[in-house]
């Protein structure tokens, strides 16, 4: 007991910090452009409703950081998730070809159908599917070299191209569609829409409220299959409502951010790191690692989109771009660290 309370109070510690981190980014992206606004501004700025400073605000500036702070606990807590459940750490929505999925299903949806509101449901049904598909090819390939890392790398590779492909390709013949944009392909998070925004905030809300109810069970699954089966737990439904959450937020991520990679693989790595040198915990609990890797995912991407803003202004580097520049020589580190390892 006495440990668990020590461990509670470090990591309340750990959590205040980074919201602490949270909040300096929330007021540095509010207030840093290619306009600046002084913190006295900002709060001047609504007192006066038809001032400048209130309009950059409340339709450029505070619509953008909401969207990288959800963009962030999203593909962040997905990846966690992923990485959870097929007990696999280069597993991420970026890796298994699932925001390639999301990516098509929301160009589809917004092209055909022409309802913004359609489209995080659009690229969920499209992420999940990704991610049904590709595990099944990385089965398939297990009477040859086993359901492994490569295998599940290697499909996952295959099937983001086959995807990407095919979406480049509505672009190219329908390029008036809202999601034609490059920074679509690349993941931006400059003139975001607020509807689809508003309909996947509630998604990620409700998925991430769902993971934490479901943390013990999930704490249960990482005990392996047999060990879980012994304890009474539902291995099957328990790893199906994983990943249908884990496409949810994707889904949701992809629908408003564009195919934004890497946050998916970083954070969660990055949280365990965190949590086993701070909390003393040589594996961390699923409902501290999705909180954890929540609010870390939410300063990544947030202090990416803000520097992605300031280095080059007056004009501006995609966030995906800077993400992918620090995601890529990770998953790289990744594959070297787990040469030769394999994941029955």
């Amino acid at each position: 007991m006495i440990d668990f309370l020590k461990i509670m109070k470090r990591f309340s510690i750990l959590l205040s910090f980074l919201i602490l981190i949270l909040a300096l980014l929330v007021i540095l992206s509010i207030s840093l452009g290619t306009v600046n606004i002084s913190i006295k501004e900002i709060f001047g700025a609504f007192s006066d409703t038809e001032s400048a400073s209130y309009r950059i605000i409340m339709f450029i500036r505070l619509p953008r950081t909401i969207a990288a702070i959800l963009c962030g606990m999203a593909l962040s807590v997905s990846g966690a998730l992923i990485q959870n459940t097929l007990h696999n750490p280069l597993g991420s929505p970026n890796v298994l070809g699932m925001n390639a999925g999301a990516g098509l299903f929301a160009v589809l949806s917004a092209t055909f159908l022409e309802d913004l509101w359609a489209v995080p449901v659009f690229s969920f049904f499209g992420a999940f599917l990704t991610l049904l598909l590709v595990s099944t090819l990385a089965k398939k390939a297990g009477g040859t070299f086993g359901f492994s890392k490569h295998a599940l790398l290697l499909s996952g590779v295959a099937v983001n191209a086959f995807l990407s492909a095919i979406t480049d390709g509505i672009n190219s013949i329908l390029p008036d569609t809202i999601y034609s944009r490059s920074t679509f392909r690349i993941g931006s998070l400059a003139n975001v829409n607020t509807n689809v925004m508003a309909v996947a905030a509630v998604v990620i809300a409700i998925s991430i409220f769902i993971s934490l109810i479901f943390m013990n069970n999930f704490d249960i699954l990482n005990l392996g299959d047999d060990s879980a089966k012994s304890l009474g737990l539902n291995v099957a439904k328990t790893r199906f409502t994983s990943l249908i959450l884990s496409s949810l937020l994707c889904g949701a991520g992809v629908s408003f951010a564009g195919l934004i990679g890497f946050a998916g693989l970083v954070v969660p790595h990055c949280s365990r790191m965190i949590c086993s040198r701070f909390l003393f915990q040589t594996k961390s609990r699923t409902g501290i690692l999705i909180i954890t890797s929540m609010i870390l995912g939410a300063d990544l991407v947030l202090l990416c989109d803000l520097i992605s803003r300031i280095v080059f202004s007056p004009y501006e580097l995609p966030v995906g771009i800077l993400l992918s520049l620090i995601g890529g020589p990770f998953f790289f580190y990744l594959l070297v660290k787990n040469k030769g390892k394999q994941n029955a």
